[in-house]
């Protein structure tokens, strides 16, 4: 198959994409392992905290990230980027200790400042309760400092092997350590296992970074410093511009909502978005391949580059639209027979949450393996602003008309839907192709009428109708050639289709 008129080598192309694929299965089945555990422990959770617990959890969160967002500085993104092109072991380490550094000269004022104004932040909640969890909260920032830079080795040098085994070996730990903590502490007992697990995370990426380094130790020079500062900064600060707009983003349904609605509403919406939020275990797993994959590919073969990036996105694609609308299909079964009838009031919200992570998810892959490979830094950085901007106008401008949890709802939805269309327009203009056809607008509404038939209530019926969606959507993928389904079946069921 050839894309734009361009013929690379087929064989060369076809060894590419199999060595892409091959890394991006095991990071999904590592990540879907480490989600499984996840999803295991945040329903007992769920269910040991009653619905006002759960919303101070959620809420000292948000805060908490949206306030410790400023220390990433987008030095993880960053650094990737650049240890993907570092020549030897010793370029690496000298661009981890610049990333730590200039990393530490923000995150110790900005946790020192976190720590002392607690007291004001949480006066604002009329709640003294989010003060202490701040406090535990600033602590765990200045662990974290090292986390993203040592992660940006692993993957820049491309050592995914050890990065997905930690991941789920890290998600196990961390089962062991929140459920008794949350079952003896309640509330402070989550954060006493945030703290715990992001202390025992740092020492284990540090142990997997370092250890198959040789010859590594070698501080940069005063003049590597200021050389390494600078190539850092060319990409860093529109990534660190972008992660706080993100994290603000996301945020911006508890940080508002917790301003005017008592915690326990502010548990049902963030319910809503726990469960909707682990579709982007999907997107999640294959950016850590693609961008230090992709980046090395535009800087070698911009028309390669084109080629693996479609024939490998169409596949993502189909995942999350699948996984998507499965999840919000079942959203009712899911509350109902798990026993988190208190979260009941969340089901109507699952299905525009949902989708806005789908949309995002779409716009965080092109971002990793197009806009941050190809240096389109304002074009990212606008996206993102728009992503905020269209999502609070959207939920001021309807609220008046209908709930705060819906308008919140749809309006995150909006937003996400807008700055995917944005950015596939700024894609157009400069690489020159649209990454979006009528197949994928075509499957995207198909999806969209499969999770509105959530509503069925006869159980019988709804499970025969889901089995007869899938079908179509599956035909649909393979008359779309988003995914051979033939040379699956062959590879894998060693039999003809």
């Amino acid at each position: 198959m050839s894309y734009l008129g361009l013929k690379p080598e087929v064989s060369s192309f076809a060894n590419k994409m199999k060595d892409l694929g091959k890394w991006q299965i095991i990071s999904f089945i590592s990540r879907g392992l480490a989600q499984a555990i996840g999803i295991a422990q945040g329903y007992i959770i769920a269910r040991v905290l009653t619905t006002g617990e759960y919303g101070t959890v959620r809420i000292a969160l948000s805060l908490g990230a949206s306030l410790g967002i400023y220390q990433s500085l987008g030095l993880a993104s960053a650094s990737t980027r650049e240890i993907s092109l570092a020549k030897n072991d010793r370029e690496v380490f000298k661009i981890f200790t610049t990333s730590v550094i200039i990393r530490y000269i923000v995150s110790i004022p900005l946790a020192v400042g976190i720590f002392f104004f607690s007291d004001l932040i949480s006066a604002k909640y009329s709640n003294p309760e989010i003060s202490f969890l701040l406090k535990i909260y600033a602590i765990i920032m200045l662990v974290q400092g090292f986390q993203g830079i040592l992660n940006s080795v692993i993957t820049g040098m491309k050592r995914f092997k050890r990065l997905f085994i930690y991941q789920v070996v890290i998600a196990v730990v961390s089962g062991f350590l929140y459920i008794p903590f949350v079952l003896m502490y309640k509330v402070s007992g989550y954060f006493y296992a945030l703290l715990a697990i992001n202390i025992i995370s740092s020492l284990a990426l540090g142990y997997l970074a370092f250890k198959p380094l040789k010859n590594w130790f070698e501080l940069p020079t005063k003049k590597e410093f200021k050389k390494l500062f600078r190539e850092l900064f060319s990409i860093s600060m529109a990534l660190f511009f972008v992660k706080i707009i993100y994290t603000n983003w996301e945020n911006i349904g508890p940080n508002l909502l917790g301003l005017s609605l008592p915690a326990a509403t502010v548990g049902i919406f963030a319910f809503a978005m726990y469960y909707s939020k682990k579709l982007l275990a999907i997107s999640d797993s294959v950016t850590d391949i693609n961008l230090a994959v992709f980046s090395e590919k535009y800087a070698q073969n911009k028309e390669e580059f084109v080629h693996l990036f479609k024939a490998n996105f169409n596949k993502i694609f189909a995942v999350v639209l699948l996984t998507a609308f499965t999840a919000v299909y079942w959203s009712r079964e899911v509350v109902t027979y798990g026993k988190l009838t208190k979260f009941a009031d969340a089901i109507p919200l699952i299905l525009p949450i949902v989708f806005a992570y789908v949309f995002y998810s779409f716009v965080d892959l092109f971002k990793s393996s197009v806009l941050v490979p190809a240096k389109m830094t304002r074009e990212l950085t606008v996206s993102f602003i728009l992503m905020l901007g269209s999502t609070a106008a959207f939920f001021f401008g309807t609220r008046s008309v209908l709930p705060y949890l819906t308008a919140m709802s749809y309006a995150m939805c909006f937003g996400t839907g807008l700055t995917l269309l944005v950015t596939l327009a700024v894609i157009k203009f400069k690489v020159g192709t649209w990454l979006f056809t009528h197949e994928h607008y075509t499957l995207i509404a198909q999806a969209l009428v499969i999770a509105y038939a959530s509503s069925i209530e006869n159980f019988p019926l709804k499970l025969a109708a889901f089995i007869l969606f899938t079908a179509l959507f599956i035909w649909a993928v393979r008359v779309s050639n988003f995914v051979d389904l033939k040379s699956l079946c062959q590879k894998y069921l060693k039999r003809p289709f």
